[in-house]
């Protein structure tokens, strides 16, 4: 399960506290609510990643095609950190193969 709750939105800014694991349907549904705030709604999106556990593949590869200078993540246990830094090195290191 992924709890996603807005604590924070000034129509500016909207931060989001996850809590759980971004796994199956919740990967989905994150996607869809950072796309409706960052590109329907123009706000940057903080992610809190404080009360995150775990992130599949499928996780990591949405954050990664989401993430830019309006969506941002913060507060990352040591653990997702390193899933998110080991996820983009070895695909931009696949990329650079083709």
């Amino acid at each position: 399960m992924l709890r996603i709750t807005e604590v924070f939105d000034d129509g500016e800014e909207v931060v989001m506290k996850l809590e759980g694991k971004v796994i199956g349907v919740w990967v989905p549904d994150l996607e869809s609510i950072c796309l409706f705030h960052r590109d329907e709604m123009k706000k940057v999106v903080v992610l809190d990643f404080s009360g995150v556990t775990f992130i599949e593949e499928k996780g990591l590869r949405m954050l990664k095609d989401l993430k830019d200078e309006r969506v941002k993540i913060v507060n990352c246990s040591p653990f997702i950190y390193s899933l998110l830094n080991k996820f983009i090195s070895r695909d931009n290191e696949s990329r650079n193969e083709h």
